[in-house]
């Protein structure tokens, strides 16, 4: 069973003036879902850790909530207006103490051995700079958990490329490596963190360019987090807004990056190439819509967990009896 952390303000002296791992956390309008997503953190079998919360120019009480939590390690820095998750996490970033840094979204969770098990990995893999995991799919509405992971469908490769060039060639064409990575700190500042002009798949752009520029990456074969899956998500309620990220992103290689000729070519195909798979879902999406409703009702029963797995269940008891304390 989960634990809350027993030591007095949720903090070990001997510890709080060297954090081993910065957690950024970026949060707009997430109240209802940012003390879960703390609660989860406080809940690691780590607990050298500090907690970044950048308030991206919220217009609800997600600063307020997480400022509640009586705890040293929680650290919550507002910005003036809202620039976006990449702006979010670089001023996290910035104000990072420990050697390692980890991303966690305000409305997603972690399982109890998420720090620990990340740090084992890169301590195994010192010639690695970030290690990434996949997450279980947590819906919001039903509370029902999907029994493929989160990144399952973009068939990420086993194991991950140990060449640059060959990972990079695969990312390129889906990013199959989850928003919640843990990656040492130097390399993130080497590269410039996130690019604050991407509102979308800001996350995928720095994993490319981090590999471009000689990173390793490692995968972690276990699901260390939650991913909670809004009716209101891009993916569910946009996802031509996310085709239009992607293409962006591509543009972003072919046009800003100094790539060689062949990167920069590649990445115009593959732009061309979503945009007009885009058209054709979008005329599908017109014709079909009431047969594609259909089929995903008669295949839902079969996508989701009859009651969740273990871990996420006691995580999830956890939480629930932690915020009702």
């Amino acid at each position: 069973m989960v634990s809350r952390d027993p030591s007095p303000g949720g903090s070990d002296p001997a510890t709080e003036s060297a954090p081993a791992f910065s957690v950024v956390m970026a949060a707009y309008n997430s109240a209802l879902t940012i003390g879960e997503a703390i609660v989860s953190v406080r809940c690691q079998t780590r607990s050298d850790w500090e907690l970044i919360v950048v308030d991206d120019g919220s217009r609800d009480e997600t600063a307020a909530v997480a400022e509640r939590f009586a705890d040293r390690r929680v650290r919550v820095v507002r910005t003036s207006g809202n620039r976006g998750p990449a702006a979010a996490r670089n001023r996290g970033i910035s104000l990072a103490q420990a050697p390692l840094v980890c991303t966690l979204d305000s409305d997603d969770l972690w399982l109890p051995h998420y720090l620990e098990t990340m740090a084992n990995t890169l301590d195994s893999n010192p010639a690695a700079a970030v290690a990434c995991t996949d997450a279980w799919v947590l819906d919001q509405t039903t509370g029902r958990v999907r029994k493929k992971s989160a990144m399952a469908f973009l068939d990420p490769p086993e194991p991950l490329p140990g060449d640059s060039e060959t990972l990079l060639a695969e990312l390129m064409r889906r990013n199959f490596i989850y928003n919640s990575v843990a990656a040492r700190r130097e390399s993130l500042r080497a590269v410039g963190g996130y690019d604050e002009r991407l509102w979308i798949g800001e996350d995928w752009e720095l994993w490319l360019r981090l590999v471009a520029a000689g990173f390793r990456f490692v995968r972690v074969p276990r699901l260390l987090a939650v991913y909670r899956q809004r009716t209101d998500s891009l993916m569910t309620s946009h996802p031509e807004r996310l085709i239009e990220a992607k293409c962006e992103v591509y543009r972003v290689v072919a046009e800003d990056w100094d790539a060689s000729p062949e990167l920069r070519n590649l990445a115009l195909r593959l732009r061309q190439a979503s945009a007009l798979r885009s058209k054709r879902r979008a005329a599908a999406g017109r014709l079909l819509g009431p047969l594609f409703a259909l089929r995903n009702t008669l295949r839902d029963s079969r996508l989701w967990h009859r009651e969740p797995p273990r871990e996420v269940a006691e995580l999830l008891l956890s939480i629930a009896s932690t915020q009702h304390a």
